[in-house]
């Protein structure tokens, strides 16, 4: 589903696309109910919980479909994560924190991803030869891990949300 998004921002045709999305943003933000049900049934601590992969990658999945509303079922699953991400954005990886910086952007927060762009331009470094690049990013097995997609997707923030051409360049 985040791929049909990525496809539709950058303009492409995704009618023929309609049925899966029909049936898949539904069950996606049924999902994120169902997790923070659990965590309610659990006791999970959920003043100091910090959000997972999966959730910071629902709440940037969400913000490519701004236009279809958050069934009211699922509104305070959503809120909780995206303020947990809010509030615990330098926990996470640089993979997850441009994440959250562009999903916090796509949903009306300025002051958070601007927070999250300055923090990583402090953490990169710059070289003649190889640009602007960040040392921990290195590859793992998990689908978060991956160098290029990382890279990619702090470009993509830096590029739509601090409209910086010179540090995308």
């Amino acid at each position: 589903v985040t791929g049909i998004g990525h496809l539709k921002k950058l303009g492409v045709d995704v009618k023929k696309l309609e049925p899966i999305l029909k049936l898949a943003l539904p069950y996606l933000d049924l999902q994120i109910k169902k997790d923070h049900d659990e965590f309610k049934k659990n006791k999970t601590d959920l003043a100091t919980y910090t959000p997972g992969h999966y959730e910071i990658q629902y709440l940037y999945m969400r913000s490519f479909f701004a236009e279809q509303k958050i069934p009211a079922a699922s509104q305070t699953a959503y809120n909780y994560f995206r303020s947990r991400a809010q509030q615990t954005w330098t926990k996470q990886g640089k993979y997850m924190q441009g994440m959250i910086a562009l999903a916090l952007f796509r949903t009306a927060d300025a002051k958070t991803p601007s927070a999250i762009l300055r923090s990583l331009k402090e953490t990169s470094i710059n070289n003649d030869e190889l640009g602007m690049y960040w040392k921990e990013n290195s590859g793992g097995w998990f689908w978060h891990q991956a160098p290029m997609e990382t890279q990619a997707l702090l470009i993509e923030a830096f590029s739509e949300i601090g409209k910086d051409t010179k540090t995308v360049d």
